[in-house]
């Protein structure tokens, strides 16, 4: 694995992989509509090979799996942990045409243009190289190949961070923003960006649709607070705070969920991401 990714592995193999499997199912619904969305816009057909990046627990690598039939879907990801996880699912469902392994997909030596179809839920924001990262999947995929993927639009769109989030940096301070082409959950934020990035990686046709959907929280203010108070966000911002400050930070996130009217799926806040599509050159 390239050195650049040693610290997102090492992220993804502790704090961040173990609280995605202990919200493992929280994930999923959350992120549903954009991954439905991906899937739309990428459109697996029946004998199709696909490859899902950075794929989790596979909800998507599974699904995709379901729509080519005789064809194979592979999911990739850096976590050790979730992809153990993913592997487990689809032997627990019967998926007999799928499978999982732990590779960096930016170095990953894929087999040369044996792909129909490159996809991630959320999966591509990470890399270190981002020019490398999709210059490496782009030769997985035979000329023609497709690529679609979520990510997420800036910040300012994406309520369902800025709210709880807002609520405790009021209290603790506001973190210095990483640089916008850092990697991270806002690093493709920047359509002109995303048009560069995949252009210089050998893509043509690139397009851009804006996705808006509600993220889903957790059913009851507990169950929201819950799952946030956990996130790596959280851990982040909280980390070497003073406890009685992070006890603050807490109380004003849990006021802030309060705040948020539920409805008939529970609570939910607007979420934004692109769903972007290129093909192979």
């Amino acid at each position: 694995m390239a050195a650049d990714n040693t610290a997102m592995a090492d992220l993804w193999n502790g704090p961040s992989g173990q609280n995605w499997i202990r919200f493992d199912e929280h994930h999923d619904r959350g992120l549903r509509p954009w991954g439905e969305a991906v899937l739309a816009a990428a459109a697996p057909a029946s004998g199709e090979r696909v490859l899902d990046v950075g794929c989790g627990t596979g909800w998507m690598t599974r699904t995709a799996a379901g729509a080519v039939g005789d064809g194979h879907a592979l999911g990739v990801d850096i976590s050790e942990m979730l992809v153990a996880r993913a592997t487990a699912k689809a032997e627990d469902e019967g998926v007999a045409n799928v499978a999982f392994m732990v590779a960096d997909a930016q170095v990953h030596p894929f087999e040369g243009g044996g792909l129909d179809l490159a996809m991630s839920r959320f999966g591509v924001m990470f890399f270190a190289d981002a020019v490398a990262a999709f210059a490496n999947v782009g030769r997985a995929l035979a000329p023609g190949g497709r690529l679609a993927f979520a990510c997420w639009q800036e910040m300012a769109h994406n309520h369902w961070i800025l709210v709880p989030f807002g609520a405790m940096t009021a209290v603790v301070g506001r973190p210095e923003p990483p640089p916008p082409d850092a990697p991270g959950p806002w690093s493709l934020a920047d359509p002109d960006r995303v048009r560069a990035v995949l252009a210089a990686a050998g893509f043509t046709g690139v397009g851009l649709e804006t996705v808006d959907a509600p993220m889903w929280l957790g059913d009851t203010v507990d169950e929201a607070y819950d799952f946030i108070r956990a996130s790596n966000n959280a851990r982040l911002l909280l980390e070497g705070k003073d406890p009685e400050a992070a006890a603050r930070a807490l109380a004003a996130l849990r006021t802030a969920l309060e705040g948020v009217e539920a409805g008939d799926e529970g609570l939910a806040l607007p979420g934004r991401a692109w769903v972007v599509t290129a093909t192979r050159a």
